[in-house]
């Protein structure tokens, strides 16, 4: 730090106040870099005790759930959560064992029922499908020659219809790679394990050919998600090899999800994170994004919502700062939170989107005094803090998309916040921790191809391995018409 040469007391005053904000500038970026390092990654916010709370009356937080107790030898402990140790699903496939007494221990006795008793077991591994195609012959006529039944078929329609790798395999791989972020060099050592010498090569070809495969019903799904109303949007980013530089550059996964109906999910591969990859991505869509305040969704001529959750971090990264005066607009948020939660909470009894909508919609009416509250204080703090402040910064970032942030008021459809595209992004992290980078830009669309997939499976509830078994053999046979009925979740929407 440069400590300037003053000649006046009024150059003195100018000085001393730069060099206190230039140590403010820094202690704020020091705490930040401990936070980063040192603290926790919650964003949970717990007021002080002598703070008075902000919440509406009947929106005040409730007590803790008191957890019951159970008496045991004359003491108290708590009663053990409900789990596998006590309750095995029903749907889990069985296999009866009968251990019976020993013959000599049993005679002249008479069979009287069963003391039974079950546990959990797990059974994998590799097993081989043999085929036998049936050859017939006239032994009368042999002109006729030999009639051998048809080849079994591939996943990929290949000419021969012979492959050494059924669809249960392929999807396996796949599945691995793409949800469970395994790389895979790594799955063909624990091939290998198995006995099963498979080359990485091989199942690259595999992973390669299972994307190409779904790549008309990945555009068809992508039709169908700009179809919908309102739409969560972001992006985050991937590593990228260059080729022949031995090194990586930045890339970015964008991702577009349904922000109302059963869940479509599609992500994008590239290299960009400019303004002309969101306007190739969402120009000609016409309802509502909910976003983030990154400068390339701004040009877009579609209706925005902003998240609230982004504005709350600011508030909260400002009090953890020790900034107290953030803490009364950060609770103003937290209440509203409390109110969306409660109305969720609602909803859920009735388990239909139409009840979510009419709870938000009443439940909001209490959310529209809270945010023009907050507003008000954040234009007060505006005048009275320094620019340089995180709380300026925080209310400046507040402000300045203040009409965005209204419109879940207006909108019961809308979610206040982006969260549900950013949780998807943890996926994307995963794959960027396991396996490292795309090794192309080719590779990295196939790996955003297939992640779709693999979201969309989840969020709906299926299983994206026996989704990929069941629709891989299908997608060659499935009318033009029909290719609807393979998105994963089709059965969910037709209802």
């Amino acid at each position: 730090m440069v400590v300037p040469e003053v000649t006046t007391l009024a150059e003195a005053r100018d000085a001393i106040r730069d060099l206190a904000e230039e140590v403010e500038k820094l202690s704020n970026e020091l705490a930040w870099f401990r936070r980063q390092l040192f603290g926790s990654k919650t964003e949970h916010y717990i007021p002080r005790d002598d703070t008075p709370s902000l919440f509406p009356e009947e929106m005040s937080p409730e007590s803790p759930k008191e957890v019951p107790t159970a008496t045991v030898a004359e003491h108290e402990r708590k009663v053990r959560q409900a789990n596998a140790l006590s309750e095995i699903p029903g749907d889990l496939p069985r296999e009866e064992r009968v251990i019976d007494v020993p013959e000599e221990e049993r005679l002249g006795m008479v069979l009287i029922g069963y003391e039974e008793s079950e546990r959990i077991a797990y059974r994998t591994g590799l097993y081989v499908i043999h085929f036998k195609r049936a050859k017939y012959a006239d032994p009368s006529d042999t002109l006729r020659g030999v009639v051998t039944a048809p080849a079994p078929g591939d996943v990929f329609d290949s000419v021969s219809g012979r492959t050494r790798y059924d669809a249960s395999f392929i999807a396996k791989v796949v599945a691995d790679k793409v949800e469970n972020a395994i790389p895979l060099e790594r799955q063909a050592r624990m091939f290998g394990n198995e006995r099963l010498p498979v080359a990485p090569s091989t199942l690259e070809d595999l992973y390669k050919r299972t994307a190409d495969a779904l790549q008309p019903l990945y555009e068809r799904m992508v039709n169908r998600i700009m179809q919908c109303d309102i739409l969560h949007v972001d992006e985050t980013f991937i590593k990228q090899l260059v080729k022949g530089a031995k090194k990586c550059k930045q890339a970015y996964m964008w991702c577009r999800l349904t922000g109302v109906g059963p869940p479509m999910i599609a992500f994008h591969f590239s290299p960009s994170r400019s303004r002309d990859v969101a306007k190739s991505l969402l120009g000609d869509y016409s309802g509502t994004i909910i976003r983030d305040s990154y400068v390339a969704y701004e040009k877009l001529d579609c209706e925005v919502a902003c998240c609230w959750a982004h504005v709350r971090r600011r508030f909260l990264q400002a009090v953890e700062s020790g900034y107290t005066k953030a803490e009364a607009p950060l609770k103003l948020i937290q209440a509203l939170y409390r109110i969306e939660r409660v109305a969720k909470e609602r909803a859920e009894k009735k388990g239909t989107d139409t009840a979510l909508f009419h709870a938000r919609k009443e439940a909001r009416r209490q959310s529209q005094k809270l945010v023009r509250e907050f507003f008000e204080q954040c234009r007060v703090l505006k005048e009275s803090e320094r620019p340089s402040s995180p709380v300026a910064q925080a209310v400046s970032y507040a402000l300045n998309i203040e009409e965005e942030l209204k419109k879940f008021l207006k909108d019961a459809r809308l979610n206040i916040d982006n969260n549900p595209a950013e949780r998807l992004n943890r996926g994307i992290a995963i794959i960027r921790k396991n396996c490292l980078f795309a090794g192309s830009e080719a590779g990295g669309q196939r790996l955003a191809l297939l992640y779709s997939f693999a979201a969309t499976c989840k969020a709906n509830g299926i299983c994206f391995r026996e989704w990929l078994e069941d629709v891989l053999p299908r997608l060659n046979s499935t009318p033009a018409g029909q290719i609807d009925s393979l998105i994963p979740g089709a059965k969910q929407r037709s209802q």
